[in-house]
């Protein structure tokens, strides 16, 4: 929405500093944002001689503000500042009724300062001090947001009146943002005394060994002192942020304190390992409350590593007093690519050892590209069943697959939902014999919040990773089985090895006894890999084919049979049926009937070639020209089958023609479905149409006119059909006449 005092800054800024080489021209129209904001920081940098005009307040541009004068109220008759401008279009855009731009600091400056003051909980003095600037020359709002939480404002306006000195001025807008949750840690840092100037950098902050040295002892109910009070908020603070509410952010350590204190370290796997007291706040209980990771010496009774274990390194993982090891199914680590995957030897190692197993599945996952083919979830599900059959793990055994990168939340919904949705369809269908349950690798929100999606069963938090979006300031998601928080580089063994520390929870025993499976030699195993590649390949290929036609939950239900003709569905009226059927096979027949063809190619651009659309074009438009209501989708479900497939060849067909009957196709085909493979791997799938007409109907086609008008009358039955959930139950009736009034070419192709 425009407001005309942000419009009046916008204009003010441009004629004031346009002239100026570094400075960015603003959108006139009287919305606020980062882009005004960074022009009002960089008209300051301009105006204090600041050398470097970057837009953003880095530690220059504070220590500029803290050498500025404090502005007071001043007398109508002062000359007008160029400073007190700035902080005028500031508070525009902040929200605050500044009066004009004047450049005379007066009443209604004054109590717009005043109200920013109170808003950020500072010192209401109504003084443009170095913290009122830093508060508006930033991208922080001082109202709660949407979505935002009265008690975060309160906490956020808490830690600018305690701790500003220190950790800056915040957002006091109710959103646990990246800001105020590494506020935290400078919080007790400045608490402690170790640090004592100005953090002008919040994620340099580091609850480090000099954080750790200094902590008070510990927190607990009843010690309220001065020199308690402090430590006491930042723990409730914590308390918070993790999910657990004391009631109170007083720093007053009583009993609800207590039992949330208690709860939290009871959920967080904190308690029975010789690190806490229940219901008492020590150093390790303060890192786990600030940080992802907690308190990185505490002992662990789970661990992973992507090191094929012999002998002596399971049993020496046993003998520190692990109980659990998460070992990869299939993969590579490094430049040499050297295999971490669980072997048929380690398999014997691990269960001689005593160790239980929770097995993982990463092929990929570390950047955002990998989740954004939609086919790669059903094709990492496929693998990962197949390579865990292959190994011998148990039925119900939850597989972890990996979202090991700082994953933004608004990316969620967008890439990782969907790759999920991939693997939970594949898991509950019949491909999934051995009934393998889904887990989750990822970062604590992301875990969160496909459990909450019905997604995952079980989640394996990579809380190591402190800095991830995902992570600062989300609680543990409620179903965690394991924690990863801790990598030892060189795990004592013969030989060494690295190895990753997980908290464990119970909530995923793992297995002891893998399942006995054939012993198979090298050779043997690449010949597996192959046909497993190639069932997932042609699976897949099906799959694809499948889900734009509308018939995924069908063949997933049914599975995947070759060389069988596979009933669907049908559409009856009281002109007759239509029985849809498939026919996979792993060949490419040919056929007399065959009447058009489109040829599959994608461009460099990743889309289809021109080519293709032109072929797609030429079919869809026939079905078009029908009037059949639905017909306009036609073009566009053909062009997601081409996009899915994304080579090989979409042919029509029509054969078997009688006068009451006719059977129509649409076939996808790829002669060389792995072309990266030295053999050619074939796949068709047939969609069949066989329409009947009733003996009562008084239709039949004429035969002899069939062949003439083919293609525009494959182009119609099959697409209406395709698209027949669109129609009224009258289906076939609207096929009929679709036929009959396409086009003159098939006047008379129908007749009563």
């Amino acid at each position: 929405m425009s407001d005309q005092n942000v419009k009046a800054a916008q204009k003010y800024l441009n004629a004031m500093f346009g002239g100026h080489k570094d400075w960015v021209k603003l959108d006139e129209d009287g919305k606020t944002g980062t882009a005004v904001m960074q022009g009002i920081i960089r008209a300051f940098q301009i105006q204090n001689g600041i050398s470097t005009i970057t837009g953003t307040v880095g530690p220059l541009t504070i220590n500029t503000m803290k050498k500025l004068a404090i502005i007071t109220k001043m007398d109508p008759n002062d000359t007008p500042q160029v400073n007190v401008c700035l902080v005028q279009c500031a508070l525009f855009c902040k929200g605050y009724a500044a009066g004009g731009i004047t450049g005379i600091y007066y009443t209604s400056g004054v109590n717009a300062v005043k109200k920013m003051q109170e808003n950020a909980g500072l010192e209401v003095t109504g003084k443009i001090d170095w913290k009122v600037w830093s508060g508006l020359l930033s991208l922080n709002w001082f109202t709660k947001v949407s979505g935002g939480d009265s008690n975060i404002v309160l906490i956020q306006q808490q830690l600018n009146s305690d701790w500003s000195d220190v950790i800056g001025v915040g957002p006091c807008d109710g959103i646990a943002s990246r800001q105020t949750i590494l506020s935290l840690v400078g919080a007790l840092q400045a608490a402690e005394g170790v640090t004592t100037e100005l953090i002008t950098d919040l994620n340099s902050v580091n609850f480090g060994d000099a954080t750790t040295n200094a902590f008070p002892g510990t927190l607990q109910n009843g010690q309220n002192s001065t020199k308690y009070v402090p430590f006491n908020k930042i723990a409730q603070y914590g308390l918070y942020f993790n999910g657990y509410n004391p009631g109170r952010f007083d720093g007053v350590f009583d009993s609800t304190t207590e039992s949330k204190v208690s709860e939290f370290q009871e959920f967080y796997g904190l308690t029975g390992i010789g690190l806490v007291t229940k219901g008492k706040v020590n150093v390790s209980t303060m890192k786990s409350l600030l940080t992802s990771k907690g308190d990185t010496n505490r002992a662990a009774k789970a661990c992973d590593c992507a090191t094929v274990l012999n002998k002596q390194q399971a049993l020496d993982i046993k003998n520190a007093g692990y109980t659990h090891v998460g070992r990869y199914l299939t993969g590579s680590v490094g430049k040499e690519h050297t295999p971490k995957y669980l072997t048929s030897a380690e398999a014997k190692n691990i269960e001689n050892a005593g160790l239980s197993v929770f097995p993982i599945y990463q092929d990929g996952g570390y950047e955002l590209n990998y989740f954004k083919d939609p086919s790669q979830g059903s094709v990492d599900a496929q693998t990962a069943i197949l390579a865990a059959e292959r190994i011998g793990i148990p039925s119900g055994t939850t597989i972890y697959f990996a979202v090991d990168f700082d994953c933004y939340s608004y990316q969620i919904d967008t890439f990782i939902i969907p790759y999920f949705e991939q693997i939970h369809m594949i898991f509950f269908s019949s491909t999934n014999d051995k009934n393998y349950k889904v887990g989750i690798y990822a970062p604590r929100y992301v875990c969160t919040k496909v459990y909450e999606a019905g997604l995952a069963s079980k989640s394996f938090v990579a809380d190591m990773s402190t800095g991830f979006s995902c992570n600062l300031g989300y609680s543990m998601p409620k179903n965690w089985a394991f924690d990863q928080f801790c990598e030892l580089n060189s795990f004592s063994s013969s030989p060494s090895f690295p190895l990753d520390k997980d908290a464990y929870s119970g909530r995923d025993t793992g297995f002891k006894k893998f399942d006995a499976v054939s012993t198979k030699t090298d050779e043997e195993i690449a010949q597996e890999n192959l046909r497993a590649k190639v069932k997932i390949a042609r699976n897949q290929y099906v799959y694809n084919v499948m889900e734009p036609l509308g018939y995924l939950n069908k063949i997933m239900d049914m599975g995947v049979e070759y060389d069988k003709e596979i009933t669907l569905g049908e559409i009856v009226s009281s002109e007759g049926i239509i029985e849809i059927s498939t026919k996979i096979s792993t060949s490419i027949e040919s056929s007399t009937g065959k009447i058009y063809n489109v040829n599959v190619a994608i461009g460099n651009d990743g889309g289809l070639t021109q080519s293709c659309k032109s072929q797609i074009t030429a079919i869809s438009t026939n079905l078009v020209n029908t009037g059949v209501d639905g017909a306009d989708k036609f073009g566009d479900i053909l062009e997601n089958i081409a996009l899915s497939v994304k080579s090989g060849n979409i042919t029509f067909e029509v054969e078997n023609v009688l006068a009451n009957s006719a059977e129509f196709s649409i076939t996808c085909s790829t002669p060389d479905l792995l072309p990266e493979e030295e053999d050619e791997w074939a796949i068709s799938v047939a969609l069949i149409f066989k329409l009947s007409f009733n003996s009562d109907s008084g239709k039949e086609f004429e035969v002899a006119k069939f062949a003439e008008a083919a293609l525009p009358v494959v182009a119609a039955v099959a697409g209406v059909v395709i698209v027949a959930a669109l129609l009224p139950e009258g289906a076939i009736v609207a096929i009929i006449e679709a036929l009959t009034v396409s086009s003159s070419a098939l006047a008379g192709f129908v007749g009563a």
